[in-house]
């Protein structure tokens, strides 16, 4: 997830901006060939840069408190991290 949406919307975003730039390129007369390599190669890059960016590990360390939240009307808790990993007991 980046800013809030998923990686879905904005795979779907690079995807529509390069096909926007292929198709002005294709209008102002560059060469279709050359013009479907580096759409591709543009979309590879934008690919993998979103999903470096969206699927970064947790970042919790032994210690650090984190929030449970839960359906409205039940109580939302905080945690903290065990040295072993795991998560405090809830109350």
């Amino acid at each position: 997830m980046i800013a809030g949406r998923p990686t879905n919307l904005w795979l779907g975003l690079a995807t529509t901006v390069v096909g926007l730039l292929s198709a002005i390129a294709l209008v102002g007369g560059v060469d279709p060939r050359t013009v479907a390599q580096l759409a591709a190669a543009v979309t590879a890059v934008l690919g993998a840069g979103i999903a470096l960016v969206a699927y970064q590990p947790p970042t919790l360390n032994p210690g650090d408190p984190f929030h449970t939240t839960t359906p409205p009307g039940q109580p939302s808790a905080t945690s903290v991290v065990n040295a072993d990993g795991s998560a405090t007991p809830q109350p």
